[in-house]
């Protein structure tokens, strides 16, 4: 059910600020072995809430209910894994931004994101639901 609400979350704020660039929700980021064990892998890949193109810019997004230590983390894998997968070779230049995404403000969080250079947008509640 929290995976359901954070989805929400992250396609309204989407809709309601990014609704003209070129966006993929709940989109698979890294690489397989190979094309026969894909559907294996598949179980064990990573998947990032969002990613979006905007301003010569790869947005990558990560949604939270209640944002805690493992997003920041998350976000950084993701930016890592971006550069190695297949589908996204054509913005392999591009500068990528980090986003996490939550309906509530966690000043410590806040604090470590400004420290690991990732953006901390408050959507809140009343403007998603």
């Amino acid at each position: 059910m929290v995976q359901q609400s954070e989805a929400k979350l992250v396609n309204k704020w989407l809709l309601k600020y990014h609704r003209t660039s070129p966006q993929w929700t709940r989109v698979r980021v890294g690489q397989v072995a190979n094309k026969a064990e894909a559907k294996m892998y598949s179980v064990i890949l990573r998947w990032c809430d969002a990613i979006f193109i905007e301003n010569g810019k790869v947005w990558i997004v990560e949604g939270k209910l209640r944002p805690d230590l493992g997003a920041i983390g998350q976000l950084e894998g993701y930016k890592k894994l971006f550069r190695v997968t297949p589908e996204f070779s054509a913005y392999i230049n591009y500068p990528i931004e980090m986003i996490l995404l939550s309906p509530v403000l966690d000043l410590n969080i806040a604090e470590l994101c400004k420290d690991k250079d990732i953006k901390y947008v408050i959507f809140e509640e009343e403007e998603w639901n």
